[in-house]
């Protein structure tokens, strides 16, 4: 995702990232990657429960929930491939019309 931030940040869109790790493991994490978007923290794993990617041991499902401006989710994507997944963003974001700046 990182390395495709440029590209992402063609579109109108909001981007964060939410890891079920403390907040001080995200920041060493966000810190380390150099992340040009928002890490956010869920140790509590609400979120993950909420959007249903939590699983057994305190695992998640890596997803990528695509919502529309006026806050209704319009697709999500189950078949996150880590090396392609920023450009695989990118494509689906244009396919889904989001508009650019």
């Amino acid at each position: 995702m990182r390395d495709s931030a440029e590209e992402i940040k063609q579109f109108k869109v909001k981007m964060f990232v939410i890891c079920c790790d403390s907040i001080e493991k995200v920041k060493k994490f966000a810190a380390e990657l150099g992340t040009p978007f928002p890490v956010l923290s869920d140790p509590d794993r609400v979120a993950a429960s909420n959007f249903g990617v939590d699983r057994a041991f305190g695992l998640s499902r890596r997803h990528t929930f695509f919502f529309g401006p006026e806050g209704k989710l319009r697709e999500i994507d189950k078949n996150v491939k880590v090396k392609s997944h920023g450009k695989d963003v990118a494509i689906k974001l244009e396919k889904l019309g989001f508009p650019k700046k």
